[in-house]
């Protein structure tokens, strides 16, 4: 199949590598690109562990020298590929939820964890984790240490093969990912072309957004592997 892959740089790198491993062709048209806000090192704030909800807030805190004055702390990973971003970063103590920011919040309660927690956000940021811990009884430092800004136009080669109908799927790793694509879309008048397309949905939350696509699957994990389990039945659909 013909995959389009909107996650940022450098995981859509990776994403495609995988895809084409499979078989796919990849087309990369990453919808948000990364950039990392400055932080003080007192930021941290004499917290007791830390709270990941992407693997862009462990690249912000190695933009900020942050890594080794936290490294020790235990960590709380959103899911296993924010943990493997955190464990290449030099974390030890790691412990990995269902992919989700509830169970995010879910797994620092039962840990009965003591706060503050530093939490390194996004400036955009679709679930509510401080709040979260907050019902928990749990303190929360919450300081916004990266945006991911949109892209303002779809690529020559994507908007020609959205239009030509040549484009079988797309991967969708977030909500904010899907709306700007729309946004694009209808900016660019393609969004009549998108019920010739699948969309591959990272959650339900995600698939809410897709009314304009032909077809719409979603994972039955959040995660990069619950998208890669829809590739076969999308593939069934096809054929």
């Amino acid at each position: 199949m013909k995959i389009l892959v909107t996650r940022p740089q450098p995981q859509a790198d990776t994403t495609a590598r995988k895809l084409v491993a499979m078989g796919h062709e990849v087309v990369l048209e990453p919808m948000l690109h990364f950039q990392p806000l400055s932080l003080d090192e007192d930021v941290v704030g004499g917290a007791k562990a830390i709270a990941v909800t992407s693997a862009k807030a462990i690249e912000a805190l190695a933009f900020n020298k942050l890594i080794e004055p936290l490294q020790l702390l235990p960590l709380y990973s959103v899911g296993e590929a924010t943990a493997q971003a955190a464990k290449g970063a030099g974390f030890q103590n790691i412990m990995c939820a269902e992919g989700d920011v509830g169970s995010l919040a879910n797994l620092i309660g039962e840990h009965s964890q003591q706060g503050p927690v530093f939490y390194p956000a996004a400036v955009d940021r679709s679930g509510d984790l401080s709040g979260q811990l907050a019902g928990l009884g749990v303190a929360c430092n919450m300081v916004e240490a990266y945006q991911m800004s949109a892209a303002s136009q779809l690529s020559a080669q994507t908007h020609r093969l959205i239009t030509a109908g040549e484009i079988d799927c797309t991967l969708f790793y977030s909500l904010r990912t899907i709306q700007v694509f729309l946004s694009l879309c209808n900016l660019e008048k393609t969004t009549v072309f998108l019920n010739s397309m699948k969309a591959l949905c990272v959650s339900n939350r995600v698939a809410e957004q897709t009314a304009s696509f032909g077809e719409v699957f979603v994972a039955k994990t959040p995660s990069e592997d619950g998208l890669f389990e829809l590739l076969a039945p999308a593939r069934s659909e096809r054929t």
